[in-house]
Protein backbone atom coordinates (compact mmCIF):
# COMPACT_ATOMS: atom_id res chain seq x y z
CA UNK A 1 0.00 0.00 0.00
CA UNK A 2 1.51 3.65 -0.96
CA UNK A 3 1.50 6.19 1.68
CA UNK A 4 0.11 9.24 0.29
CA UNK A 5 1.75 11.45 2.78
CA UNK A 6 4.95 10.11 1.07
CA UNK A 7 4.07 10.32 -2.65
CA UNK A 8 2.87 14.52 -1.79
CA UNK A 9 6.23 14.75 -0.52
CA UNK A 10 7.86 13.13 -3.88
CA UNK A 11 5.25 15.08 -6.19
CA UNK A 12 6.48 18.37 -4.12
CA UNK A 13 10.48 17.18 -5.17
CA UNK A 14 9.98 16.35 -8.22
CA UNK A 15 8.24 19.44 -9.46
CA UNK A 16 11.01 21.29 -7.62
CA UNK A 17 13.37 20.33 -9.28
CA UNK A 18 12.37 20.58 -12.45
CA UNK A 19 11.04 24.09 -12.28
CA UNK A 20 14.29 25.04 -10.82
CA UNK A 21 16.26 24.05 -13.55
CA UNK A 22 13.63 24.93 -16.18
CA UNK A 23 13.89 28.56 -14.13
CA UNK A 24 17.84 29.04 -13.57
CA UNK A 25 19.98 26.79 -16.22
CA UNK A 26 20.16 29.43 -19.32
CA UNK A 27 22.04 28.46 -22.20
CA UNK A 28 23.56 31.57 -24.00
CA UNK A 29 25.75 32.70 -26.80
CA UNK A 30 29.20 32.72 -26.18
CA UNK A 31 32.68 33.24 -27.61
CA UNK A 32 32.92 29.41 -28.09
CA UNK A 33 29.22 28.46 -28.49
CA UNK A 34 26.36 28.07 -25.61
CA UNK A 35 27.45 28.43 -21.84
CA UNK A 36 25.76 28.31 -18.87
CA UNK A 37 24.48 31.41 -17.10
CA UNK A 38 21.52 31.87 -14.37
CA UNK A 39 19.47 34.81 -13.64
CA UNK A 40 20.34 34.63 -10.09
CA UNK A 41 24.22 35.86 -11.22
CA UNK A 42 21.99 39.18 -12.24
CA UNK A 43 19.02 39.40 -9.94
CA UNK A 44 20.46 38.26 -6.55
CA UNK A 45 16.73 39.32 -5.03
CA UNK A 46 15.71 35.99 -6.54
CA UNK A 47 17.99 33.99 -4.31
CA UNK A 48 14.84 33.12 -1.88
CA UNK A 49 13.56 30.93 -4.72
CA UNK A 50 16.20 28.75 -4.76
CA UNK A 51 15.35 27.95 -1.18
CA UNK A 52 11.66 26.59 -2.28
CA UNK A 53 12.74 24.86 -5.72
CA UNK A 54 16.05 22.92 -4.40
CA UNK A 55 14.40 19.87 -3.45
CA UNK A 56 16.77 17.47 -3.88
CA UNK A 57 16.82 16.39 -0.07
CA UNK A 58 13.07 16.01 -0.55
CA UNK A 59 13.83 13.62 -3.09
CA UNK A 60 15.89 11.15 -1.50
CA UNK A 61 13.81 11.48 1.61
CA UNK A 62 11.07 9.84 0.16
CA UNK A 63 14.04 7.37 -1.47
CA UNK A 64 14.39 6.02 2.01
CA UNK A 65 11.31 5.58 3.00
CA UNK A 66 10.50 3.51 -0.12
CA UNK A 67 13.31 1.72 0.48
CA UNK A 68 12.58 0.61 3.33
CA UNK A 69 9.53 -1.34 2.32
CA UNK A 70 11.30 -1.97 -1.04
CA UNK A 71 11.70 -6.19 -1.84
CA UNK A 72 13.50 -5.26 -5.27
CA UNK A 73 17.05 -6.93 -5.15
CA UNK A 74 19.62 -4.58 -5.93
CA UNK A 75 20.96 -6.05 -9.40
CA UNK A 76 17.38 -5.87 -10.79
CA UNK A 77 17.42 -2.13 -9.61
CA UNK A 78 20.69 -2.00 -11.85
CA UNK A 79 18.90 -3.38 -14.45
CA UNK A 80 15.91 -1.30 -14.59
CA UNK A 81 17.59 1.57 -14.60
CA UNK A 82 20.52 0.52 -17.06
CA UNK A 83 17.96 0.30 -20.10
CA UNK A 84 16.29 3.93 -20.17
CA UNK A 85 19.68 5.61 -18.98
CA UNK A 86 21.49 4.05 -22.04
CA UNK A 87 18.82 4.68 -24.08
CA UNK A 88 18.60 8.27 -23.56
CA UNK A 89 22.46 8.77 -23.96
CA UNK A 90 21.79 6.94 -27.03
CA UNK A 91 19.68 9.48 -28.53
CA UNK A 92 21.89 12.08 -27.58
CA UNK A 93 25.45 10.90 -28.51
CA UNK A 94 23.17 10.53 -32.25
CA UNK A 95 22.14 14.39 -31.52
CA UNK A 96 25.71 15.07 -30.94
CA UNK A 97 27.13 13.66 -33.75
CA UNK A 98 24.76 15.46 -36.20
CA UNK A 99 26.05 18.79 -33.96
CA UNK A 100 29.63 18.52 -34.97
CA UNK A 101 28.94 17.16 -38.51
CA UNK A 102 26.88 20.50 -38.84
CA UNK A 103 30.36 22.42 -37.32
CA UNK A 104 28.16 23.51 -34.52
CA UNK A 105 31.38 24.91 -31.61
CA UNK A 106 32.74 22.52 -28.92
CA UNK A 107 31.33 25.14 -26.25
CA UNK A 108 28.05 24.17 -27.60
CA UNK A 109 28.58 20.48 -27.38
CA UNK A 110 30.15 20.37 -24.24
CA UNK A 111 27.75 22.56 -22.99
CA UNK A 112 24.92 20.18 -23.79
CA UNK A 113 26.76 16.81 -22.84
CA UNK A 114 26.72 18.47 -19.40
CA UNK A 115 23.08 19.42 -18.52
CA UNK A 116 22.05 16.50 -20.05
CA UNK A 117 24.14 14.20 -18.00
CA UNK A 118 23.88 16.33 -14.84
CA UNK A 119 20.23 14.19 -13.97
CA UNK A 120 22.33 10.74 -14.09
CA UNK A 121 24.56 11.74 -10.40
CA UNK A 122 21.28 11.57 -9.15
CA UNK A 123 20.94 7.98 -10.07
CA UNK A 124 24.54 6.97 -8.89
CA UNK A 125 23.48 8.32 -5.78
CA UNK A 126 20.49 6.37 -5.28
CA UNK A 127 21.96 3.31 -6.23
CA UNK A 128 24.70 3.51 -3.66
CA UNK A 129 21.66 4.30 -0.96
CA UNK A 130 20.22 1.33 -1.98
CA UNK A 131 23.26 -1.01 -2.33
CA UNK A 132 23.80 0.12 1.61
CA UNK A 133 20.72 -0.83 2.76
CA UNK A 134 22.10 -3.26 5.89
CA UNK A 135 24.10 -0.37 6.81
CA UNK A 136 21.01 1.70 6.84
CA UNK A 137 19.29 -0.77 8.45
CA UNK A 138 21.60 -0.84 10.88
CA UNK A 139 22.19 2.65 12.09
CA UNK A 140 18.27 2.62 11.91
CA UNK A 141 18.24 0.60 15.11
CA UNK A 142 19.67 3.18 17.00
CA UNK A 143 18.88 6.48 18.30
CA UNK A 144 22.33 8.22 16.74
CA UNK A 145 22.67 6.34 13.51
CA UNK A 146 21.76 9.31 10.91
CA UNK A 147 24.21 11.32 13.39
CA UNK A 148 26.62 8.91 11.19
CA UNK A 149 26.13 10.36 7.60
CA UNK A 150 25.88 13.53 9.54
CA UNK A 151 29.76 13.88 10.68
CA UNK A 152 30.75 12.10 7.87
CA UNK A 153 29.81 15.36 5.56
CA UNK A 154 32.46 16.62 6.44
CA UNK A 155 34.59 14.29 4.83
CA UNK A 156 32.67 12.60 2.21
CA UNK A 157 29.95 15.68 1.12
CA UNK A 158 27.93 13.57 -0.18
CA UNK A 159 27.20 11.84 2.78
CA UNK A 160 24.67 15.05 2.95
CA UNK A 161 22.03 12.34 1.03
CA UNK A 162 22.66 9.40 3.02
CA UNK A 163 21.73 11.78 6.13
CA UNK A 164 18.35 12.61 4.74
CA UNK A 165 17.90 8.87 3.38
CA UNK A 166 18.22 7.62 6.93
CA UNK A 167 15.54 10.03 8.26
CA UNK A 168 13.12 8.75 5.08
CA UNK A 169 14.11 5.32 6.12
CA UNK A 170 13.52 5.87 10.03
CA UNK A 171 9.72 7.28 9.19
CA UNK A 172 9.11 3.45 8.08
CA UNK A 173 8.59 2.62 11.59
CA UNK A 174 8.43 5.73 13.87
CA UNK A 175 6.82 9.35 13.83
CA UNK A 176 9.47 12.23 13.12
CA UNK A 177 8.45 15.81 15.02
CA UNK A 178 8.40 18.28 12.21
CA UNK A 179 8.92 21.52 13.86
CA UNK A 180 12.07 20.68 15.58
CA UNK A 181 13.70 20.09 12.18
CA UNK A 182 12.13 23.00 10.85
CA UNK A 183 13.36 25.15 13.36
CA UNK A 184 16.85 23.66 13.30
CA UNK A 185 17.27 23.64 9.83
CA UNK A 186 16.03 27.03 9.34
CA UNK A 187 18.54 28.62 12.51
CA UNK A 188 21.51 26.20 11.16
CA UNK A 189 20.94 27.46 7.48
CA UNK A 190 21.23 30.93 8.72
CA UNK A 191 24.26 30.63 10.82
CA UNK A 192 25.97 28.70 8.15
CA UNK A 193 25.74 31.09 5.90
CA UNK A 194 26.22 34.22 8.11
CA UNK A 195 29.25 32.73 10.51
CA UNK A 196 30.78 30.01 8.25
CA UNK A 197 31.07 30.97 4.70
CA UNK A 198 28.59 29.98 3.43
CA UNK A 199 26.88 30.99 -0.10
CA UNK A 200 23.14 31.91 0.56
CA UNK A 201 22.43 30.50 -2.48
CA UNK A 202 20.85 27.06 -2.60
CA UNK A 203 22.05 26.26 -5.96
CA UNK A 204 25.17 26.61 -7.46
CA UNK A 205 25.76 30.33 -9.35
CA UNK A 206 27.83 30.33 -12.44
CA UNK A 207 30.83 32.07 -11.91
CA UNK A 208 30.55 31.73 -8.33
CA UNK A 209 33.81 30.49 -6.15
CA UNK A 210 31.49 28.16 -3.92
CA UNK A 211 28.21 26.46 -4.48
CA UNK A 212 26.20 24.68 -1.71
CA UNK A 213 25.85 21.51 -3.99
CA UNK A 214 29.10 20.78 -5.98
CA UNK A 215 29.97 19.14 -3.56
CA UNK A 216 27.11 19.50 -1.23
CA UNK A 217 28.11 21.18 1.96
CA UNK A 218 26.08 21.75 5.50
CA UNK A 219 23.94 24.02 4.19
CA UNK A 220 22.24 21.79 2.02
CA UNK A 221 21.99 19.51 4.43
CA UNK A 222 20.44 22.34 7.00
CA UNK A 223 18.09 23.29 3.97
CA UNK A 224 16.64 19.88 3.45
CA UNK A 225 16.50 19.63 7.30
CA UNK A 226 13.79 22.87 7.27
CA UNK A 227 12.27 21.06 4.01
CA UNK A 228 11.51 17.86 5.40
CA UNK A 229 10.56 19.31 9.07
CA UNK A 230 8.28 21.93 6.99
CA UNK A 231 6.41 18.56 4.68
CA UNK A 232 6.37 16.63 8.45
CA UNK A 233 4.50 19.95 9.92
CA UNK A 234 1.72 19.88 7.31
CA UNK A 235 1.84 16.03 6.59
CA UNK A 236 -2.21 16.12 6.46
CA UNK A 237 -2.08 18.60 3.87
CA UNK A 238 0.44 16.44 1.84
CA UNK A 239 -1.42 13.37 2.59
CA UNK A 240 -4.24 15.09 0.40
CA UNK A 241 -1.94 16.34 -2.16
CA UNK A 242 -0.61 12.48 -2.55
CA UNK A 243 -4.19 11.51 -2.64
CA UNK A 244 -4.85 13.71 -6.17
CA UNK A 245 -4.77 11.82 -9.43
CA UNK A 246 -2.24 14.54 -10.50
CA UNK A 247 0.52 12.96 -7.58
CA UNK A 248 -0.32 9.92 -8.36
CA UNK A 249 0.19 10.37 -12.12
CA UNK A 250 3.18 12.03 -10.90
CA UNK A 251 4.81 8.97 -9.15
CA UNK A 252 4.99 6.33 -11.08
CA UNK A 253 6.76 8.71 -13.62
CA UNK A 254 9.02 10.14 -10.97
CA UNK A 255 12.56 8.82 -11.97
CA UNK A 256 12.18 9.07 -16.02
CA UNK A 257 10.94 12.64 -15.50
CA UNK A 258 13.72 13.22 -13.34
CA UNK A 259 16.18 12.12 -16.07
CA UNK A 260 14.63 14.06 -19.26
CA UNK A 261 13.78 17.18 -18.54
CA UNK A 262 16.79 18.58 -19.00
CA UNK A 263 16.88 17.11 -22.27
CA UNK A 264 13.70 19.06 -23.03
CA UNK A 265 15.50 22.13 -22.04
CA UNK A 266 18.30 21.52 -24.26
CA UNK A 267 16.32 20.46 -27.16
CA UNK A 268 14.18 23.80 -27.45
CA UNK A 269 16.91 25.90 -26.37
CA UNK A 270 18.87 24.41 -29.70
CA UNK A 271 16.13 24.26 -31.99
CA UNK A 272 14.24 27.83 -31.02
CA UNK A 273 15.31 31.10 -30.31
CA UNK A 274 13.64 34.05 -28.65
CA UNK A 275 13.26 36.05 -25.54
CA UNK A 276 13.49 34.27 -22.19
CA UNK A 277 14.95 31.66 -23.83
CA UNK A 278 19.05 32.17 -24.72
CA UNK A 279 18.54 35.64 -23.98
CA UNK A 280 20.70 36.67 -21.24
CA UNK A 281 18.95 36.22 -17.61
CA UNK A 282 19.79 40.12 -16.62
CA UNK A 283 16.71 41.66 -15.93
CA UNK A 284 13.22 41.14 -14.16
CA UNK A 285 10.82 41.24 -17.71
CA UNK A 286 13.47 38.08 -18.17
CA UNK A 287 11.54 35.91 -15.60
CA UNK A 288 7.64 36.69 -17.04
CA UNK A 289 9.55 35.84 -20.79
CA UNK A 290 10.74 32.01 -19.08
CA UNK A 291 7.72 31.49 -17.52
CA UNK A 292 6.11 31.47 -20.42
CA UNK A 293 8.56 29.09 -22.25
CA UNK A 294 7.60 26.28 -19.40
CA UNK A 295 4.70 24.85 -21.02
CA UNK A 296 6.75 24.12 -24.19
CA UNK A 297 9.09 22.12 -21.89
CA UNK A 298 6.58 20.58 -20.94
CA UNK A 299 5.53 19.46 -23.82
CA UNK A 300 9.04 18.40 -24.93
CA UNK A 301 9.48 16.54 -21.86
CA UNK A 302 6.90 14.20 -22.59
CA UNK A 303 8.30 14.05 -25.73
CA UNK A 304 11.36 12.32 -24.32
CA UNK A 305 9.38 10.30 -22.07
CA UNK A 306 9.46 7.29 -24.63
CA UNK A 307 12.99 6.64 -24.35
CA UNK A 308 12.83 6.61 -20.45
CA UNK A 309 9.37 4.89 -20.09
CA UNK A 310 10.02 1.34 -20.23
CA UNK A 311 8.75 -1.21 -18.12
CA UNK A 312 11.22 -0.51 -14.70
CA UNK A 313 9.45 2.64 -13.76
CA UNK A 314 6.14 0.58 -13.82
CA UNK A 315 7.70 -2.71 -11.93
CA UNK A 316 9.65 -0.31 -9.54
CA UNK A 317 6.68 1.98 -8.79
CA UNK A 318 4.58 -0.64 -7.92
CA UNK A 319 5.51 -2.62 -4.88
CA UNK A 320 4.51 -6.18 -4.39
CA UNK A 321 1.50 -7.66 -2.89
CA UNK A 322 2.57 -8.79 0.74
CA UNK A 323 1.74 -12.57 1.83
CA UNK A 324 0.73 -10.79 4.92
CA UNK A 325 -0.58 -7.18 6.10
CA UNK A 326 1.54 -4.27 5.02
CA UNK A 327 3.88 -2.83 8.49
CA UNK A 328 1.41 -0.74 10.21
CA UNK A 329 4.20 2.06 9.50
CA UNK A 330 3.55 1.92 5.99
CA UNK A 331 -0.39 2.73 6.40
CA UNK A 332 0.69 5.43 8.58
CA UNK A 333 0.57 8.66 7.88
CA UNK A 334 3.19 10.66 9.88
CA UNK A 335 1.98 13.86 11.81
CA UNK A 336 4.06 16.15 14.18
Amino acid sequence: MRNPFVDGVRFVAVVGVVLGHWLVTVLVPGDNGLGVDSPLRWMPALVPVSWVLQTLGLFFFAGGYAAAHSRTPWLARVRQLAVPVAVLLGCWALVLAGLAMRGFPQGTVMTVVYIVTTPLWFLGAYLVLLAMKPVVRFLDEHSWGVLVPVALVFFVPYAVWWAVWQLGYALARKRIPGPPLLVGGVVGYVLLVRFGGYPVSAVGIPGAALSNLSPPTYAALALALAQIGLVLTVAPMLSRLGETSVARWLNVRALPIFLVHQSALVMVTLVVSGPGLSSPPDHPGWVWQRLAWLPVFALVAWGWMPAARARWWRRAARPRTPSVPAPAAEERTPVP
